[in-house]
């Protein structure tokens, strides 16, 4: 292993006992930067159907930065050392996974693959990956950068703004009035029918994720005959695949274990259940547990000895019951519902994101659904089981 990755391994691990106090940082300072960002976004154009963003000069080059095609330049001004921010590390192994699980979780058949990736120990320095891959139609190319900012630094608005229209290089650019702040273009076509596209994701957690990919291997070697087909990562592919790396990373600048799992390992049942045990309270003691496709629950216990059942669904549609609206876009549902058996409860949240995802987290006062009750209130906050509906790790469930 690298020094560089085998001293980040080591500073992970070493900064594991800390983790709740970064993220309880991480947070605090996400709050703030949120608000800024969102009057930023008041004046953002909502342009065509391409959802897709804009990818600055300096950003991720087709060669994904390892070959001599290209490199990721600075986009933003780096966090200082023991800001919120300021913490990232993440191995190569790790990039190559995330890329590799984001390509299938978005649906492309990828064959023959060839893989380079960069890992990174600090916010200044980005992290990167690209993939070479055949599939049936061809060679064709797609490249990953992320690194660590500040969402609220005001030199943010150059990455995020699309040019203006007479002096810009791109076919089409757009802005989405969403928080990840996604924009995007499709780049006129070279020499040879090459085409780009890419994707710039300003993610509220205080990453830059950039993405493109072309439908050639190599934007450099002239091509023996014309190309006349697009880029296998459709736009809308590229924006899913840029929402599943934000889901890969946690607010304290560190990869998701289920992102980073190797490629190809079978998925507990839907990725509900591992994920609804990942984001419980700590002070529970998982009593049973149990899940499917597109369930997972749990029963817990605490030292009174009283069981509350918590559940976590991924839903099509239902009553829609909504209270507020986060700045990006996420609608929230809160509501307290008489269960079946006298005194029991249901506390549910519901979080509906703009990308259409609708997670339902329920709790009750019982066992199961269908039991007597076990204490006067489920042994969960409405609050907590909010933080738990809202959590960007669902991004990350297949």
């Amino acid at each position: 292993m690298p020094f560089e990755d085998e001293l980040g391994k080591v500073l992970r691990d070493t900064a594991g006992t800390f983790a709740a106090d970064r993220r309880s940082l991480a947070e605090g300072s996400l709050v703030r930067g949120r608000r800024r960002l969102a009057r930023l976004r008041a004046s953002a154009v909502a342009g065509s159907a391409l959802a897709v963003a804009l990818v600055a000069t300096a950003g991720v080059q087709l060669g994904g930065g390892q070959d001599g095609e290209g490199k990721v330049g600075d986009l933003a001004s780096t966090p200082p050392p023991g800001s919120a921010y300021g913490h990232f590390a993440v191995t190569a192994e790790d990039m190559e996974n995330i890329l590799q699980n984001g390509m299938g979780n978005a649906g492309i058949a990828v064959g023959h693959p060839k893989l380079r990736a960069t890992g990174s120990t600090e916010a200044s320095r980005p992290a990167t990956a690209s993939i070479d891959f055949e599939d049936g139609f061809g060679a064709a190319r797609v490249t990953l950068s992320v690194r660590r900012v500040d969402p609220a630094e005001q030199d943010l608005e150059d990455l995020i703004a699309c040019p203006p229209e007479a002096d810009s290089p791109y076919e089409e650019c757009t802005t989405e009035p969403d928080n990840r702040a996604v924009k995007g273009y499709t780049e006129a076509g070279k020499a040879g029918g090459i085409k780009k596209w890419a994707v710039t994701m300003l993610s509220p957690g205080g990453y830059v994720i950039e993405l493109a990919t072309t439908n050639v291997t190599s934007t450099i070697n002239p091509v023996s005959e014309p190309v006349t087909r697009n880029p296998r990562m459709t736009p809308g592919k590229l924006r899913h695949l840029a929402m599943f790396v934000d889901g890969s990373f946690t607010p304290a600048g560190e990869p998701n274990s289920l992102g980073t799992l190797e490629p190809g390992t079978p998925a507990e049942p839907g990725d509900i259940l591992p994920l609804l045990k990942d984001l419980l309270p700590k002070r529970f003691h998982i009593y049973s547990e149990g899940g499917d496709g597109v369930e997972g629950h749990v029963v817990v216990t605490d030292t009174s000895g009283k069981r509350t059942y918590i559940e976590a669904v991924r839903i099509a549609g239902d009553k829609e019951s909504w209270n507020e609206t986060l700045s990006d876009g996420t609608k929230v549902g809160t509501r307290q519902l008489p269960g079946e058996q006298p005194g029991v409860v249901q506390l549910r949240v519901d979080a509906l994101r703009v990308n259409g995802l609708w997670m339902s987290v329920s709790a009750y006062n019982a066992p199961t659904p269908k039991s007597k009750k076990s204490g006067a209130a489920p042994l969960i906050t409405t609050e907590e089981l909010r933080t738990i509906a809202i959590s960007r790790s669902w991004l990350l469930a297949r």
